[in-house]
Order: C-alpha cells, then sequence, then structure tokens
C-alpha cells in the first residue's frame, strides 16, 4: 500500500546540512491543514500512522519513530484519543520541542523532521511530527532497532533489518557480486606491479 502523503512543503536534506536550531526557525508555522489533519485520523492508525494522546514517555515515542523511519516513513499524531477524537495538547510548543530533542539525542543517526501544529476552531491544538525514511536502518541511543508492522511496532534484530534492506535496496553495480574479480582489479597499483614482473622476466633458455 502507497504511503499516504498530505503535506507539500519543502523539506530539509540532513542533519549535517541544517541544525535542529536552524530548522525550527525556518519552518513554516502550519503546513496541513485541518480538513486534511482530519481525513487522515479518521482512516485510522496503520503503517505509517500512530495516534496518541499526549508525549508523557519519551522512551516510548523514541522507539515509534524508529519504527516508522525503519519501515517507510510515516507520522505521529499528538492530541488525538483512542476513539479517533482530537483532544489537542495542552502546550504543543513544548511537545514540539521534546520531539525535536528525542530526534536529535536519542536516535541514531539523528533525524530532522517535519512537525505541524495545527489549531482547530475550539481551541484545541495538535502536533504532527513527519518521518522520512532516509538513512536507514536507524537505531534507538541504546542500540534497539524498530520497525511497524500494520498498526504495531516491534524491535527487530540488526541482522533482520539489513537483510530486509538488502531485498528492498534497487540493484545497482555498487552491489552486484563479481565472481570472477581479483583483488588486483579493486587495486591499480597491484595490477600494475604484477604487469611489470610480467614483462621484466628475463626469458629462460
Amino acid at each position: 500500500m502507497p504511503r499516504r502523503k498530505f503535506r507539500h512543503s519543502q523539506r530539509f536534506s540532513s542533519p549535517a546540512e541544517r541544525s535542529h536550531q536552524e530548522y525550527l526557525v525556518d519552518q513554516p508555522l502550519q503546513q496541513t491543514t485541518r480538513n486534511e489533519l482530519v481525513r487522515l485520523i479518521r482512516g485510522g492508525e496503520d503503517t505509517y500512522l500512530e495516534l496518541k494522546v499526549k508525549l508523557s514517555n519519551p522512551e516510548r515515542i523514541t522507539q515509534g519513530i524508529v519504527a516508522l523511519a525503519n519501515t517507510n516513513g510515516g507520522t505521529i499524531i499528538f492530541g488525538v484519543n483512542d476513539q479517533l477524537r482530537i483532544e489537542g495538547v495542552s502546550d504543543p510548543e513544548v511537545v514540539r520541542d521534546e520531539l525535536v530533542r528525542i530526534c536529535r539525542d536519542e536516535i541514531v543517526p539523528p533525524l530532522v523532521p517535519l512537525i505541524d501544529m495545527i489549531a482547530f476552531d475550539s481551541g484545541k491544538r495538535v502536533v504532527a511530527i513527519d518521518v522520512e525514511a532516509r538513512n536507514r536502518p536507524y537505531r534507538t541511543r541504546d542500540g534497539r532497532f524498530y520497525m511497524r508492522f500494520g498498526a504495531e511496532k516491534r524491535e527487530v534484530a540488526r541482522e533482520q533489518i539489513s537483510m530486509w534492506l538488502d531485498e528492498i535496496r534497487p540493484l545497482g553495480y555498487e552491489n552486484i557480486p563479481l565472481f570472477s574479480a581479483e583483488e588486483s582489479d579493486s587495486r591499480p597499483d597491484l595490477k600494475k606491479r604484477r604487469q611489470l614482473r610480467t614483462f621484466t622476466t628475463p626469458p629462460i633458455f
């Protein structure tokens, strides 16, 4: 099933190119319309969407972000209950700052997410974090790997995620085995020495 897109803003390329502080300063105030958000919530949780009432357990949120990033990216929305009703969060700025901290300090390699804070006419406000899968595999700071399977996240071994990434990686010259290759093919200096040895060896009579 293709990932459901609901954002149309420019994204930043990597934590090395732009700092999290620059990200927070330059990011527009709102990228997602309320109608788009409501449509997404009504669809319920799946491989690409997780709904949270609030950010109360940073460790579990870290695991959830890692799981989305290792699968195919996705979104976590804060301020929605299990009945898909929008309750809002009391302080969206605090939630945003904590999400940025988690992505910067608790995930390896660090993530630069896209975070929206959406306000409704009722005064309720929700926070949505959109995660892209660019530099997989990701892990928590304590070395644990997670992936999403449907609406659930599961811990997986490094070997499992490496095998899965090998299966989905596009076939290219850099990962095609060359059974007839020799060491000298990748070492021009060694190949040259062998050629010189061949041509300079005196004939035997």
